[in-house]
């Protein structure tokens, strides 16, 4: 079984994991208006995607590492 110290480092690992899939989303936003003039929609259901993992995997470190202490 883990010890806590492992669960908090964990939990702090997957913040910042879900933190740079949301800062790779809003990069994403960035190229989109050029991807309007092109015709194409991935750009924003990649960003939505990345978005909603980036969320779930914050919230999911932050419950741990609160679960941890």
């Amino acid at each position: 079984m883990s010890s806590s110290e492992e669960k908090r480092e964990n939990g702090s690992a997957m913040l910042a994991i879900g933190w740079v899939l949301m800062l790779f989303a809003f990069l994403v936003f960035f190229f989109h208006p050029a991807a309007l003039k092109l015709v194409q929609t991935r750009f924003a259901v990649v960003a939505v995607c990345l978005v909603a993992a980036g969320l779930s995997l914050a919230i999911a470190g932050t419950w741990m590492r609160r679960k941890s202490t």
